[in-house]
């Protein structure tokens, strides 16, 4: 099956969700599936350990085997993390540790940081990331107002940089949506012709089975 970037048209979008919930649904359909991450944020010391906030959010859930490149302590994007530390990024550690991890995996999930144009490290955005891996990409997006314009843009960023997009996931749609995000399907079809892979309702707390139950159903 290969390999996925998971993107999206904004921060807080629910990148890592839709990550974990890819993980877990693949899993459960008996693919042996790893999750990797080149840069990670947000890093705290639980038990005098460093601990990798998105990676420890899925291994509450499963054992699914997980990697990153570089950890890096507080809520700020790599490319500043970079910088206050004073870390030159290598690429090539990123590319071998992606592809020594992801030959053992029926699937791959990477996650990215923010969105396509969001700086990585020095002078590299990741959007360039992606292109350097060369990977396909799922957009993740909510069905909110405003963010049929972020989600059009990413599309369009994508294509210019000559990053396949191999859908898109609508996340946190409401039990009971307003009128806007129960069209947003119906407007974002105006605008292009990329596939919306699947829509995932809003969970008010996390629930394994369920997650995976509504994650079975996105074809990848």
């Amino acid at each position: 099956m290969g390999s996925i970037f998971i993107t999206g048209c904004d921060t807080d979008i629910g990148k890592t969700f839709v990550s974990v919930g890819l993980c877990l649904a693949y899993e459960n359909k008996g693919l042996k599936v790893g999750y990797y991450k080149p840069f990670q944020s947000g890093a705290y010391k639980r038990d005098d350990v460093l601990v990798a906030p998105d990676i420890y959010e899925l291994k509450k859930y499963s054992s699914i085997q997980t990697k990153y490149s570089y950890l890096f302590k507080g809520e700020i994007s790599p490319h500043l993390a970079c910088l206050i530390n004073n870390i030159d990024v290598d690429l090539d550690k990123i590319k071998n540790d992606y592809e020594e991890f992801s030959k053992q995996f029926d699937l791959t999930i990477v996650e990215g940081a923010g969105g396509l144009y969001c700086p990585a490290c020095k002078g590299k955005l990741f959007c360039d990331i992606i292109k350097f891996l060369n990977l396909e990409t799922i957009i993740v997006t909510t069905p909110k107002l405003g963010r049929l314009n972020h989600l059009l843009m990413t599309i369009e960023c994508a294509k210019l940089n000559n990053i396949k997009i191999k859908g898109i996931i609508i996340n946190s749609m409401p039990e009971n949506p307003s009128l806007s995000e129960s069209k947003f399907i119906d407007e974002l079809s105006l605008f292009t012709d990329v596939k919306v892979l699947g829509v995932i309702p809003d969970f008010e707390k996390f629930d394994k089975a369920k997650i995976i139950q509504s994650f079975t159903s996105v074809e990848l």
